[in-house]
């Protein structure tokens, strides 16, 4: 039995799978159930996306009930980084979010861009509402649909049973949807890494993670990971001083992949040690 250290945050989630007693198999339901667990965790990495990248949600078992195969999740965070997250008032207002989120988005489980976008819109409000922090965003389009697709694909591994997700804020019955065929991953053909030291302009940086760094490199915008822990967790400590449109004195692994064609099909940098931090000079006001 595996025991987590976590934060548990408020709101529960009820799953019932209604199957076929006596005819159901027994490993296709179980497994359906797992899999729709994993799907409801997904859909929370989704909307904690712009919070922090380092929590992770996790459906924590409270109760399973008899009848139909009803499983009661708790909602749960592993590797809260920073005391202001253990706050009372914070994890209300997370655990809010995550129910409300979870409940708006369950409901449009097939819908195209413009419906999930006008979902997402109607959630601004709430993550605006954050306590002590600023800057939270909702999830993008992509993130819901990769989230929403994953639910999709657990609802047809349950194709003969009636899925229900309940919250506090009411019951959504999950549509029964045909399998989905499984996406073809590109194939990757070559990797090729690139090192060296660089001058980053921060752009965002990412105040309570690792992966949401944005740099300014080439002219454009990109997305960088910190891997560098030790100047990382000095970093959230507020042990360094660090203001967007500051530079990072740092050696970098850019990682680039190519299919059979040597077509680009993905690119990722990571920052692996910071030896400084650089700031503009002070613009002096012209008298």
């Amino acid at each position: 039995m595996e025991m987590l250290d976590m934060q548990i945050v408020e709101g529960e989630v009820a799953l019932t799978v209604d199957y076929a007693a006596g005819r159901a198999s027994a490993i296709a339901v179980l497994s359906g159930a797992t899999e729709m667990i994993a799907a409801i965790d997904a859909l929370d990495r989704a909307l904690l996306s712009s919070v922090n990248t380092s929590l992770e949600p996790v459906s924590i078992l409270n109760d399973v009930q008899h009848s139909s195969l009803r499983i009661l999740l708790a909602r749960a965070l592993k590797s809260v980084p920073d005391d202001d997250l253990a706050r009372l008032d914070w994890k209300e207002w997370l655990g809010r979010l995550l129910v409300k989120g979870k409940h708006m988005l369950l409901q449009h489980m097939d819908a195209d861009a413009p419906t999930i976008a006008a979902v997402i819109e109607e959630l601004k409000p709430d993550y605006a509402a954050a306590p002590g922090l600023v800057g939270y965003t909702p999830p993008t389009v992509t993130q819901a649909q990769q989230a929403l697709k994953q639910v999709r694909r657990a609802r047809a591994l349950l194709a003969d049973s009636t899925v229900t997700i309940q919250t506090e804020l009411g019951s959504v019955r999950l549509p029964d949807l045909p399998t989905e065929p499984p996406e073809a991953e590109p194939v990757v053909a070559e990797r090729v890494v690139n090192r060296g030291r660089e001058w980053l302009k921060v752009r965002f940086p990412d105040m309570l993670g690792t992966a949401q760094w944005t740099v300014l490199r080439g002219g454009r915008n990109v997305r960088v990971a910190v891997l560098h822990q030790e100047w990382l967790d000095r970093y959230h400590r507020r042990e360094v001083q660090l203001m967007p449109g500051d530079v990072l004195d740092c050696d970098y692994e850019e990682t680039v992949e190519y299919d059979a064609n040597q077509n680009e099909i993905g690119r990722s940098l990571a920052i692996i040690r910071v030896h400084g931090v650089k700031s503009p000079p002070s613009q002096r006001p012209l008298l």
